[in-house]
């Protein structure tokens, strides 16, 4: 996400012709309504599914990131404005369906009395992997690739996340029985 945030204004004035101050009004409001509402749904629905199976919060997670990632490409593929703005939502939308969830499960598989020293690790390691590394990233293929090739690599490090994050469908109810017992 970060990656996205920080080279858009670059990006939507080079493709796009916008103003960076013209980007920095629309781009904000649709990315924080549709992270807003992703937030929300994901919880929701995580929480929903967790009533029926042990890997509700899991799937929800996984799901937003491999569903985002076709979205995100295609944000960044569309030459029309008119369609760049429902995408953007979209991916911020599903993007976002992790946040609570993934915390929850953090929590769900972890004993008492290190919670929050893993919820820090957490927070840590996503935003080392992640948030200080995609920019300058995207920078550097920018300068070799040009700036959309290299944005490309954001929606494929979304959807192989989201896989990974599904792999933890494997183990999650055991791990869930194990803490509470």
């Amino acid at each position: 996400m970060n990656g996205l945030i920080a080279w858009a204004p670059s990006f939507l004035e080079r493709t796009h012709g916008l103003s960076v101050a013209a980007v920095g009004r629309q781009f904000g409001v649709w990315g924080l309504l549709g992270g807003a509402l992703g937030g929300l749904f994901g919880g929701r629905v995580g929480d929903w599914l967790l009533g029926r199976w042990s890997g509700g919060r899991v799937v929800v997670s996984g799901a937003g990131f491999v569903l985002g990632g076709p979205v995100c490409a295609a944000l960044l593929l569309v030459d029309e404005l008119r369609l760049f703005v429902p995408l953007l939502l979209a991916t911020f939308f599903l993007y976002s369906w992790y946040n609570g969830p993934l915390s929850a499960v953090i929590l769900d598989v972890v004993p008492p009395a290190v919670r929050a020293s893993v919820i820090g690790g957490y927070v840590l390691f996503s935003h080392l992997a992640g948030d200080a590394i995609a920019p300058p990233l995207i920078g550097y293929l920018s300068d070799r690739f040009g700036l959309r090739p290299a944005m490309l690599l954001l929606p494929t490090a979304g959807a192989v996340g989201g896989l990974v994050i599904l792999i933890a469908l494997t183990t999650v109810g055991r791990d869930m029985q194990r803490v509470r017992a």
